[in-house]
């Protein structure tokens, strides 16, 4: 929290501050209900340490312990005390933001409080609540501004789900223990009004002679998935429907009646062909750019145009492929009915599509285990860069139309992989350090602060800051030529000497540095003698002169509890360094352990 003299930030050593005491004690005394003064302006400017009454304190901790901006406010707009947070409120109020300041004025006047939604200029959002302690008044707010975005996205989305749930038809239902209706959707099904069956026994929905000989679907304990089931249409017609149902249980476990849903077979191609040319018109694009554009990049992208491909074409799964370095068609996303077996087979009946000549627009089914896979490449500059599977059972093939559709979102897809690709590439290019191949100061900062907290909840960790002896000596000798080889060779033998959980990062000039998690510090110095054997096998190396190089080394050790940051960690660790250093050189020095440990 900042202290404050006049509604600035005063800079102070540690947590000391000169704040505007004497309106903070005006404020506690005429919170406890006795007369008291303010402090006057040249007072305040003096900047004179005060020795905080208790009831003062009280309200410094609320501020600072106040998760969101906390600020008390006196006379007119002068703020008292505040926290970091609230520095939007306050520069609103410094702009005259008219509904933050009646909100003051209100409050001010009364002895209750208040609280008003504020909108500020700069968008963000925030519920503040106006509380008068005496002569002035505590305002403490919550920000809304994330909530407000996700209630947004929200709205989208369900908006986005309501248009695809009118392309479907499917009637849902569910009944008693004796088999009537007590749910049924939509309003009209099969030419029924829904709301007419309510209470009446599904039987009677079915055709006779289909029900000739079989039991009633409709009561059973026995969870159904994809059952033919044949109905009688209000009309009188015979409608072919694939019904899937789970037992409803009550507290103690009894069955009491079913839920499920009845999927008209019959008129599977009517909506087939309008939902043709919804998605002709839109071909997704829509709902792909729109993600695109929003939070998630390709991402959400990609699982928006999984998501709407599989509810738009009954499909019981869909898997989206993408190219790796190797060109193989690998899963980046499965839903639905897309185990990691079908995945694997998936894979390579993908690759073998994409190898072959003329993959734009490139549309095929394969039988994939007891599924048929509906496969769309996804291409971008004429080259496959992945693709959009979906799979059903076999006994219910794909048809031309369901193939079209397909392709439309494909085409849409391979420039949302494309862009995914391309994404990768840079953010490993940008941790990577061009000269030696190991990560970069960049990739070290970010990766350690969570490797850090691992190790304190585990089996802590050692850093080792690593600094060559007599380098610039090299550049002056031998160029920077053979200087910047000789650094490339040795990000190379590092690279060799950590396991698949420990980290070497070159953070700058001849600077380097290795985290070891689950080592201590005894285990550390042999590791240390490793790293040293780098420059001897330099050394020996037919193609590189007798360098002279050493090789100073700082180890920092973490305990596990410890929890220790980042920074103190590597002051430690360059302290050991310097040491080692002023020691002599080519040494390795451990630093002591701090008072945590």
């Amino acid at each position: 929290m900042t202290g404050r003299v006049g509604g600035k930030p005063v800079a102070g050593k540690g947590r000391q501050r000169f704040l505007d005491e004497g309106v903070l004690a005006s404020v506690v005394v005429n919170t406890a209900g006795t007369e008291s003064t303010a402090m006057s302006r040249e007072a305040m400017e003096e900047k004179v340490p005060f020795s905080r009454p208790s009831a003062a304190a009280v309200l410094d901790r609320l501020v600072e312990s106040h998760p969101g901006p906390a600020l008390i406010v006196g006379q007119g707009i002068r703020v008292v005390e505040s926290n970091d947070a609230a520095r939007p409120l306050i520069e609103a109020l410094r702009a005259g933001h008219g509904e933050l300041i009646d909100l003051l004025d209100q409050t001010r006047n009364g002895t209750e409080g208040h609280r008003a939604e504020i909108v500020l200029v700069s968008g963000k959002v925030f519920d503040v609540a106006a509380t008068p302690i005496g002569a002035a008044v505590l305002l403490t707010a919550r920000d809304l501004t994330g909530e407000r975005q996700r209630i947004g996205r929200f709205a989208e989305q369900a908006a986005r789900l309501a248009d695809i749930m009118d392309c479907l038809s499917d009637f849902a239902f569910e009944t008693d223990r004796e088999g009537r209706f007590v749910f049924c959707a939509p309003d009209v099904a099969f030419g029924y009004r829904t709301s007419s069956l309510i209470g009446h026994y599904a039987v009677d929905l079915l055709d006779g002679d289909w029900l000739e000989g079989r039991s009633d679907p409709f009561i059973g304990e026995r969870a159904l998935a994809g059952v033919e089931v044949w109905l009688a249409g209000a009309d009188g017609t015979r409608v072919v429907t694939q019904m899937s149902a789970r037992p409803v249980l009550d507290d103690l476990g009894r069955c009491v009646g079913l839920r499920g849903f009845l999927r008209d077979l019959s008129g599977v191609r009517a909506r087939e062909t309008a939902l043709t040319q919804a998605l002709d018109r839109e071909r997704l694009r829509g709902a792909v750019v729109d993600a695109m554009r929003g939070a998630g990049g390709p991402e959400r992208a990609i699982r928006v145009a999984a998501e709407a491909s599989l509810a738009s074409l009954h499909a019981q799964g869909a898997l989206v492929m993408a190219r790796d370095a190797d060109r193989r068609m690998n899963a980046v996303l499965g839903l639905g009915d897309a185990g990691a077996a079908l995945g694997a087979e998936v894979s390579d009946a993908v690759t073998r599509i994409a190898a072959q000549d003329q993959v734009a627009g490139r549309v095929e089914t394969r039988a994939v285990g007891a599924m048929s896979a509906l496969i769309a490449l996804a291409v971008e500059g004429g080259v496959a860069v992945g693709a959009i599977v979906l799979l059903r059972p076999r006994h219910l093939p794909w048809t031309g139309i369901q193939a079209g559709i397909l392709s439309a979102v494909a085409d849409q897809l391979g420039l949302v992989l494309g862009i995914r690709e391309r994404v990768g590439q840079l953010e490993r290019l940008s941790r990577i350090d061009a000269l030696t191949g190991i990560l970069n100061r960049r990739a070290f900062d970010n990766e350690m602060p969570g490797r850090l907290r691992q190790a304190d909840r585990d089996a802590g960790g050692v850093l080792l800051l690593v600094d060559l002896d007599d380098f610039k000596p090299v550049n002056d000798r031998f160029g920077h030529a053979m200087g910047d080889k000789a650094l490339s060779l040795m990000g190379a033998a590092f690279r060799g000497l950590v396991g698949r959980h420990e980290m070497v990062a070159r953070l700058g000039g001849d600077e380097f540095a290795f985290w070891l998690p689950g080592c201590d510090g005894q285990q550390a110095f042999a590791r240390a003698d490793a790293f040293h054997g780098v420059l001897y096998d330099l050394d020996r190396r037919p193609d590189m002169p007798s360098l002279g190089l050493g090789m100073s080394i700082g180890i920092a050790e973490v305990r596990t509890g410890s929890g220790e940051n980042l920074d103190n960690l590597m002051a430690r660790a360059d302290a050991a360094l310097y040491r080692a250093k002023q020691g002599g050189r080519n040494r390795t020095e451990l630093a002591p352990r701090t008072g945590k440990d």
